[in-house]
C-alpha cells in the first residue's frame, strides 16, 4: 500500500496489476481520487451539468471518477469505462451495481489501451482521471486528442498535485488551447498559464481536498489523523459559447495576518497578488474565502 501511495507521489506508474494491487487501490487511493473528482466537477456550473446525459471515462479503473460524475450530474444516464484492465473494470461492475441502487443508468465497458485508440465513441462529458501519469511521454497527447475529438460539452482532466502532475495539465492544456478550447476551470482566461511566464516558473497549479478517514482507513495508511489532504492539479474545457467575465482563482491559501488578508489569485491578466485590510468592502469575502475558491473582482461585480 505505501508503494501505491508512494508511486501517486512522485508521478510513477502505480502498476495496479493484481488482486492484492486491487484491493489496495480501492482501501488507499479511491476516497482520495474520488474527492478530487467531484471537487473538480463542483467548479462547473450547474448549466453545464445538467446538461449531461452521457460520460465516457477513459482510464476508469473501477469507475472512481464515474461515481463522481453521478453524484455531480443528475440527468446523466449513460455511463461508458475504458480501462486495459478487465479485472478493474470487473470491480467497477460489482460496485456500480452496490451504489447505484435505484438509479438507472445503462453501463458499457471496454477493455482498451487509451493511449492507443484515436477515436471515442461521442459523449457529454470526458473524463479522464489519473491516467496521463500512467502514460509514456510520448502518448500522452494521443489521449487528450482523442478525448477532446469526442466530447461535446466538456472534457475534465484531474492529475496528482505535483509539478509533474501539474506539467501534464498544462501540456494539455495548451493542446486543447490550440484546438480553440474554452476552459471552465480553473482557469479564468485562454491565455499563457502564469505559473509558467514571467521571472518565476519553478511554481505549480494545483489544489487541495480534505478527505475524511476511517478507522480502517487510518490502520491501513499508518495514520492518526482522522482525514488526509489529497492535492490535485486539473483543467477542464468546453466546446460550449465561452462565458462571459470569468471570476479569479485564489491560488494559494489565504495569509491571514492581523488586519489583512493576502490572497494569490490567477486572474485574465495573469498572477497577481491583492491585499484586503478590515476597511474594505471585500473583507467579510476574503476571510471566507479558501485555496481553491473564485474570486471576483471585475468593476462593479460582488466579490464572492
Amino acid at each position: 500500500m505505501s508503494a501505491l501511495s508512494e508511486a501517486y507521489a512522485h508521478g510513477r506508474p502505480s502498476a495496479i496489476a493484481d488482486p492484492t494491487s486491487h484491493a489496495a487501490y480501492l482501501a488507499v487511493r479511491m476516497p482520495a481520487t474520488y474527492a478530487a473528482v467531484l471537487a473538480v466537477l463542483a467548479q462547473v456550473s450547474a448549466d453545464v451539468l445538467d446538461g449531461v446525459r452521457s460520460l465516457l471515462d477513459l482510464g476508469a479503473g473501477p469507475g472512481t471518477a464515474t461515481w463522481a460524475a453521478l453524484a455531480a450530474c443528475p440527468s446523466l444516464v449513460a455511463a461508458a469505462q475504458v480501462d486495459r484492465s478487465r479485472a478493474l473494470l470487473d470491480v467497477g461492475a460489482r460496485l456500480g451495481a452496490a451504489l447505484l441502487q435505484d438509479r438507472r443508468v445503462d453501463f458499457t465497458q471496454r477493455v482498451a489501451d487509451v493511449a492507443s485508440v484515436r477515436a471515442w465513441p461521442a459523449a457529454d462529458l470526458v473524463l479522464s482521471a489519473y491516467a496521463l501519469s500512467e502514460l509514456p511521454i510520448g502518448v500522452r497527447a494521443s489521449l487528450v486528442s482523442a478525448a477532446w475529438r469526442a466530447t461535446s460539452h466538456a472534457l475534465v482532466l484531474v492529475e496528482p498535485g505535483t509539478p509533474a502532475g501539474f506539467q501534464h495539465i498544462l501540456d494539455a492544456r495548451t493542446a486543447l488551447a490550440a484546438e480553440g478550447a474554452r476552459f471552465i476551470a480553473p482557469c479564468p482566461h485562454e491565455g499563457p498559464c502564469p505559473m509558467r511566464t514571467g521571472a518565476r516558473t519553478d511554481d505549480w497549479c494545483h489544489f487541495s481536498v480534505r478527505v475524511p478517514r476511517t478507522r480502517r482507513h487510518r490502520q491501513l495508511k499508518g495514520g492518526s489523523l482522522g482525514y488526509e489532504d489529497e492535492k490535485f492539479a486539473y483543467v477542464v474545457a468546453t466546446r460550449l459559447p465561452a462565458p462571459g467575465v470569468r471570476p479569479a482563482r485564489v491560488l494559494r491559501h489565504p495569509r491571514v495576518e492581523k488586519g489583512r488578508i493576502q490572497l494569490v489569485l490567477c486572474t485574465p491578466d495573469g498572477a497577481e497578488r491583492i491585499v484586503v485590510t478590515r476597511k474594505d468592502a471585500a473583507w467579510p469575502a476574503a476571510r471566507k474565502s479558501s485555496w481553491g475558491d473564485t474570486w471576483r473582482t471585475a468593476p462593479g461585480e460582488d466579490p464572492p
